[in-house]
Order: structure tokens, then C-alpha cells, then sequence
């Protein structure tokens, strides 16, 4: 891609990839590029290559010299735009398909394909939309290809950066929206319209207190075990994964998963029949989560955390602080019968035996204390989309 990707889709018919990247551009790009069209673009490649070598030749000449410059701050701007004219720029030609759908004007955070049935009989056939989000706090309502360019509406209700989205599969018609502020949102997103809010911050507030206390963390102490649990007050919604998973009674129970940047825990809430969200439980890991993943049967949730100093102080810890490793994996799996998720240790413990022996043969001569260093702000990024002057968060 010309622009570093940061969010993906595929269409409803599992035909087009949708692809967002950072500078809020929004392309469509076949599963399966045709042959002929393979022929097509090496055309276009060897055109553009032409096109360049002739623009290299015809480079830009600044019409001013030293002779009519006379300030210092001039004089250097003008040896720096003959610099520029020396220096040969290489260029790479996009050499397949793809197609410009739309554009943010902030920078693109996530993005969602969804398909909604029609209702009129004059046109049976389903109606694809595109949600995408930004940094602006802005949600964006655009119709599905090939009129991704019309907008039909926004979501407006959040004042921070949103950084994830998503669609319960048994009800395409509302969005779940989390970002950079203390709640997540649900919408009606056909009508922009907000029906509940989540109070997150109070539910990580409480999260943080029942971990310090478990610790017998002794008065003054207050601010090592916040240390222990890597979060600094600020809220950013990394993950949000809408789940049904089967009950004893064979019954589907629908919940959504919540993760937060730098908190060691993923949220459990249960959907309601009123379209709300109700917390139904925390389950504690090992570290921080950076990413989730969730089985096709719903019944089983892998997830990866990132070690960093300090961190890991729990005593079901599966990787110790000098793990060569900045990351580990874990398994969440649903027992019906206790109506919770527990973990599956037996193959947490093989696929981290893998993991640890691939990463000891790529350990090279850099330490592992260095590597977790540089690995934080790598694996916790959602951070930096908030706007410089922004109230900052005291540690709790």
C-alpha cells in the first residue's frame, strides 16, 4: 500500500477488501486479482516508471541565486531547495488493483463493512454500508461500493479519539463504539442515534481497588500497586468483540468483551433484551492485552499479553520477568455449567512452550530487559492518538 494500513474488512460477499490507512484514506481492493488485469497494470507500472524518468529530468530549478538572496534564513532556504532538486527521489509504483473509495480528514482508526436487509420488495436485495472511525471523535456512515463516496450520516457522542468499533451479528443494526473516553457508546447507527452509555472508568476504578486490596497493599502504598497493574488513569478501548457463546441449556448467551490499554483484565458484559449492556464479570490476566481473538464456535477467547517490568505479579503468572519474550498467550474458554469463562491451561502451556522456543532462537545479542523497554510503547500505542493539551489523568 502507498500508506501504512491500520484497518481492515472484507465486504458481505467476501469479494473486496476494504483497507483503511493512517492518512484517512479508505480503498477497495479485489480478493483475487484476474489475470488480464495483471496484464493491465504492468502496462500502467512501465508507463508510470516512464513518466517518472521524465519528471526526474525535468526536475524543479529555483529561479533565485545567491546573488539576489541576501538574508541568512533566505540563503539556507534556498541551498536546501537545491539539495532537494540533486537528490534523487525513487518512487513505487502501485502494481495492483485497488480503488479510492472515500476519505477522513483526521487520521483512520477503524473501520466496519455491514450488510442490512432491505425491507421494500422492489428491491430485494441487501444494503451494504462502510463505518469508519477517526481520531476527531467523528463516526462515519457511507453507503457500501460503488457509492462509498455518499455519506448518510454521522455518530456523534464521543470527545475523544475512537479506536474501535463493532456490530453484534444478531443485531446488524446497532454499533458498539469505544475509544479514548471513560464509557462506550451503543447506538442505532441507521439514525445516529445514542441508546446506552457504559461507564468504564468507574468499572476499571473498581477493578484496580478489589486488586490492590487482595494484595494487602498497606497505606501509602497505593501508588506501586497501581504500578502493578500498568495503568496511569487514562482510558483507551483496544479491543471490543461481540460474543454468543452456548449455554448448558443450549441456549446462546450474548455478551461483548471489552479491553482497555494497559489494563491487565477483559470486561464481560451481558446484552440485554433491552439493548443495553450489563457488566457481568472481569477475568484477571497475567498482563496487560494487546490483542484478542475469538474462536469461530464463540466458545473459546485467545489472547496475547505484553510483559514489561513489574507486571507480572500475579501468581498464576505462566512467564517470569526475564521471559526472553515480550509477549505471551492465553486461553479463555466457556464452561456452561458454571456459566463463565475459565481458563484452558493445558493448551496455554503448549503454545507458549512454542512461542518461547521460536523467540530464544531470534534473541540475537540484544538483552531482554532492553527489548521490553522498547516493546511498551510498540505494544501500547492507542495512547498517542490523544490531542496534545488534553487534561491529563492523575495515577490512581
Amino acid at each position: 500500500m502507498p500508506k501504512r494500513p491500520c484497518a481492515i474488512a472484507f465486504t458481505p460477499d467476501q469479494a473486496m477488501i476494504i483497507c483503511g490507512d493512517k492518512f484517512g484514506d479508505v480503498y477497495a481492493l479485489p480478493l483475487f486479482c484476474s489475470d488480464s488485469r495483471k496484464e493491465d497494470l504492468s502496462h500502467v507500472k512501465a508507463d508510470e516508471a516512464a513518466q517518472e524518468c521524465h519528471t526526474t529530468n525535468d526536475s524543479f530549478v529555483p529561479s533565485a541565486t545567491l546573488r539576489t538572496v541576501h538574508t541568512q534564513r533566505n540563503q539556507e532556504a534556498l541551498r536546501h531547495q537545491q539539495n532537494l532538486r540533486n537528490k534523487k527521489t525513487s518512487k513505487n509504483a502501485v502494481n495492483f488493483e485497488r480503488e479510492l473509495l472515500f476519505g477522513h480528514v483526521s487520521l483512520l482508526t477503524d473501520l466496519i463493512c455491514v450488510s442490512i436487509p432491505r425491507t421494500t420488495f422492489a428491491n430485494p436485495q441487501d444494503r451494504t454500508y462502510i463505518i469508519s472511525a477517526d481520531r476527531d471523535e467523528h463516526i462515519r456512515v457511507s453507503r457500501g461500493m460503488p457509492q462509498a463516496h455518499i455519506i448518510e450520516g454521522y455518530c456523534l457522542s464521543h470527545t475523544q479519539f475512537v479506536s474501535r468499533l463493532c456490530i453484534p451479528s444478531w443485531n446488524p443494526q446497532l454499533l458498539i463504539s469505544g475509544g479514548g473516553d471513560d464509557y462506550l457508546l451503543i447506538w442505532e447507527w441507521l439514525s445516529n442515534r445514542v441508546l446506552h452509555k457504559i461507564d468504564l472508568r468507574k468499572l476499571i476504578v473498581d477493578y484496580v481497588e478489589r486488586q490492590c486490596s487482595s494484595r494487602n497493599v498497606q497505606e501509602g502504598e497505593s501508588e506501586v500497586a497501581a504500578a502493578d497493574v500498568h495503568w496511569n488513569g487514562a482510558i483507551a478501548v483496544s479491543e471490543i468483540f461481540a460474543i454468543e457463546a452456548k449455554a448448558a441449556a443450549g441456549e446462546l448467551r450474548r455478551q461483548v468483551a471489552v479491553v482497555c490499554e494497559g489494563v491487565p483484565a477483559i470486561f464481560f458484559f451481558d446484552f440485554c433484551e433491552d439493548r443495553r449492556m450489563l457488566h457481568s464479570g472481569t477475568r484477571t490476566t497475567d498482563a496487560a492485552v494487546i490483542a484478542l481473538a475469538l474462536s469461530s464456535d464463540h466458545n473459546r477467547i485467545a489472547y496475547a499479553v505484553g510483559v514489561s517490568q513489574g507486571i507480572l505479579s500475579h501468581s498464576d503468572s505462566t512467564w517470569d520477568d526475564e521471559s526472553p519474550n515480550g509477549t505471551s498467550i492465553g486461553i479463555l474458554e466457556y464452561d456452561a455449567l458454571k456459566e463463565s469463562w475459565e481458563k484452558h491451561d493445558g493448551l496455554v502451556n503448549t503454545i507458549n512452550s512454542a512461542v518461547r522456543s521460536i523467540s530464544t532462537a531470534m534473541d540475537g545479542t540484544m538483552g531482554a530487559q532492553a527489548k521490553l523497554q522498547g516493546s511498551e510503547s510498540f505494544l501500547n500505542s492507542l495512547e498517542t492518538l490523544r490531542k496534545k493539551g488534553q487534561d491529563e489523568y492523575d495515577l490512581i
